[in-house]
């Protein structure tokens, strides 16, 4: 009786076993198997907050996959050099992270004290998405990070270029972050996102060439209304944006751009010789 008792322990810690290993086995093989359909997910989900910004689909549009490759066609990704404000042909734009490259002692940097967006580290070189109108510039999609209330916000600035290649934000979209539900996570929403179109950052101000405000003045070309009761929210899209389109952002490159110092010829010659 004994022996039948120790046999059926036996049995049912073998058949507990043999589960545990077949579940192990199913997850890890399921694992496997779908992260090529995660990844496309996250590019395509990234390609659409791109084209938000560009203006090419709407702030809440939904495209299937095929839309958003063919629309994601007027996209040219480029790596540009913080520093010089130049072109970067060493890196391919369609594989470069400029958010993991900021990790990387040899492609990032220490902020220290001069980090405004509470960053901490910054890559040495940058995405830019830029948007054509045959030889013309027409936009330039930034991507931008910096620390809220209670996280990091990830978006995408747009920087609109007129035909005398005057600058003016186009677009603002947020699509990660983790600020207060109903407060200062409405910066994702739809409404408060479109208040920038037309901005003028006033880059004769070294410091602020934006600013988010509790009353906006009527005739102030570089304010927009912040968020009521997101106050912390409100001045970390400040610093972040002020940020991004500063000397240690993306200003020289965008200057240089104004002034033809980086033409669509060398865009497009970067962008192929990386396989756009």
């Amino acid at each position: 009786m004994a022996e039948n008792k120790q046999q059926s322990k036996f049995q049912v810690l073998r058949f507990a076993t043999i589960v545990c290993l077949a579940c192990s086995i199913l997850v890890s093989v399921s694992a496997v198997g779908l992260r090529p359909l995660q990844e496309a997910n996250a590019l395509n989900e990234k390609r659409i907050n791109i084209l938000r910004a560009a203006g090419l689909a709407g702030a809440e549009e939904k495209l299937s996959n095929s839309e958003i490759n063919s629309k994601y066609q007027k996209v040219l990704p480029l790596v540009i050099d913080f520093d010089k404000g130049t072109l970067n042909d060493k890196e391919d734009p369609l594989k470069f992270d400029m958010y993991a490259a900021a990790k990387d002692p040899a492609k990032g940097r220490e902020l220290g004290k001069e980090d405004p967006a509470s960053i901490k580290r910054q890559a040495l070189s940058g995405s830019v998405y830029v948007i054509l109108d045959g030889e013309r510039v027409e936009r330039i999609v930034l991507p931008i990070q910096g620390y809220g209330l209670w996280s990091t916000m990830y978006g995408f600035l747009a920087v609109k270029l007129d035909q005398e290649n005057k600058a003016s934000i186009g677009a603002i979209n947020f699509y990660s972050q983790a600020e207060t539900p109903g407060l200062g996570a409405r910066i994702t929403e739809p409404q408060w996102q479109a208040k920038w179109d037309g901005l003028v950052p006033d880059f004769a101000s070294k410091n602020e060439p934006l600013h988010v405000v509790k009353n906006k003045a009527d005739k102030a070309k570089n304010e927009v209304d912040g968020i009521a009761g997101a106050t912390l929210t409100s001045r970390g899209v400040q610093n972040l944006v002020n940020y991004w389109l500063s000397d240690a952002g993306y200003r020289r490159f965008i200057e240089n751009v104004q002034q033809g110092k980086i033409t669509v010829e060398e865009m497009k010659a970067v962008a192929n010789k990386n396989g756009k």
